[in-house]
């Protein structure tokens, strides 16, 4: 039961961070993945093990990803990209994100522009 406490925090944590420091709208959104894909997404964080930080950025990039393979690279990509960028810069230093996992997250981007 200790652990369902742990979960539900984890996933409500994550959320948080997408809508105050990634400025994603997680509700309302039809460009943001239905419940059950974002469900899915949060289930694949946790199983991974990632912190609550590099969970939001997983998902940040997977949508960020999302939008620039469907609309191209816009205002909405170019500001969460700025956004991914400076949370980085913080997250990285402070070790709230491995610098391997950011790696990825970039490298994964970068991977749209192809």
């Amino acid at each position: 039961m200790f652990r369902i406490g742990k979960r539900k925090r984890f996933n409500a944590v994550i959320d948080t961070k997408l809508n105050n420091e990634y400025q994603i709208n997680t509700q309302n959104n039809i460009a943001f993945p239905q419940i059950n894909a974002y469900l899915n997404l949060l289930d694949m964080a946790w199983n991974n093990k990632m912190t609550e930080d590099e969970g939001a950025l997983y998902i940040a990039t997977l949508y960020c990803c999302g939008i620039i393979k469907k609309d191209g690279y816009n205002k909405e990509s170019s500001k969460i990209m700025d956004r991914i960028d400076s949370i980085l810069d913080f997250s990285v230093p402070k070790g709230l994100i491995s610098k391997t996992f950011a790696s990825r997250c970039l490298t994964d981007l970068n991977k749209t522009f192809d």
